[in-house]
């Protein structure tokens, strides 16, 4: 199984490959929720070091997180999710909760320490690894550092 990243702002393509062995569930989920392409924009992380995230439609619960890690390692993608009022990770329902469940998908483009999550209960799995065009990907993704969100399509690959 295979994803396409696309960080169009960038005219930068990336391929990468879901552990579907080593978290099947989760892969399935991702696989079955990108049933047709899916837009948006990216987040850059603040405390965690270099990541880009972006958060993914609803479906239902989150799966059970599978390949579980704190530390993945340069290119690894990991899936994060949470059930409604778990997690509170938008300035908008800090007060009221997180009324619906979360769905992040984060691309580690550079070491990264996921121990905060970890503190705070949000566990994640790891879902794959770019392994086309990981380059000129994390140069993008590290542009978005200064420059802010970009636009990011996510679809199931060939």
């Amino acid at each position: 199984m295979r994803l396409t990243v696309a960080l169009p702002d960038y005219d930068v393509r990336a391929s990468l490959r879901l552990y579907d062995q080593a978290a099947p569930t989760v892969c399935s989920w991702i696989w079955d929720t990108l049933a047709k392409p899916f837009e948006t924009k990216t987040s850059h992380a603040c405390f965690d070091g270099h990541e880009v995230f972006c958060f993914l439609p609803g479906r239902g619960s989150p799966p059970p997180i599978e390949n579980q890690s704190m530390r993945p390692a340069v290119g690894e993608v990991m899936f994060f999710g949470a059930e409604p009022r778990k997690f509170a990770a938008l300035n908008d329902n800090r007060l009221i909760g997180q009324t619906e469940a979360l769905f992040e998908m984060a691309f580690m483009y550079g070491q990264v320490d996921l121990r905060h999550f970890w503190e705070e209960g949000l566990h994640g799995s790891i879902i794959g690894q770019i392994d086309q065009n990981f380059e000129a990907f994390a140069s993008a993704c590290l542009a978005t550092l200064n420059a802010g969100a970009t636009a990011i399509t996510i679809s199931r690959g060939e």
